[in-house]
């Protein structure tokens, strides 16, 4: 996690992404959505733990569930509705990869539900604006208009950790404000 304020907004944010895709790449897609809340939850961590530091020296952190934190967070008003709902829809995934021996992975209805939902949630300014980059680079040969329309050239998984790579980057720069 690269937390250095001197580096320019747009090479950090990069930088996180590519730290990320390099801690998920060749992983199966169960351990791929394991290992990605686990990241975005250690970020949690330290984001209500600088909070918390800010008001007691001496207030430690409770142990709490994923979905805890994630609410916490929003209560203490470190993350917004939409980022919410999305930690939320994360954690459902990590449930329905882990939580049948039945599992299809990707191909299972739930989880590609999940996906979709994300991908909803997730069509806002922040992600058109990178998908308008991606755009334009000149090797692109499609155009996104739409979040999920990466799930046809990229496929569920990769869906799932553009959009936690995003997710991920942008707490890192919450967390680099609050500091």
């Amino acid at each position: 996690m690269i937390l250095d304020k001197n580096l320019d907004i747009n090479e950090r944010f990069s930088q996180n992404i590519k730290i990320y895709t390099k801690k998920v790449n060749n992983k199966s897609d169960r351990d791929t959505i394991v290992l990605s809340v686990s990241i975005i939850e250690d970020t949690l961590n330290q984001l209500l733990k600088h909070k918390l530091a800010k008001v007691s020296q001496t207030a430690k952190l409770p142990e709490m569930s994923y979905s805890s934190k994630v609410d916490l967070c929003f209560k203490m008003e470190l993350i917004k509705s939409g980022l919410r709902r999305t930690l939320h829809v994360f954690g459902n995934l990590v449930e329905n990869f882990t939580s049948s021996e039945d599992n299809h992975g990707f191909g299972d209805l739930k989880v590609q539900t999940n996906i979709l939902e994300l991908c909803k949630i997730n069509d806002n300014d922040i992600f058109n604006l990178i998908l308008d980059l991606i755009n334009s680079a000149p090797t692109m040969n499609s155009n996104y208009q739409k979040v999920d329309d990466l799930i046809e050239d990229i496929g569920w998984s990769g869906t799932v950790k553009f959009i936690c790579s995003i997710i991920n980057a942008s707490l890192i720069e919450a967390l680099i404000e609050l500091k």
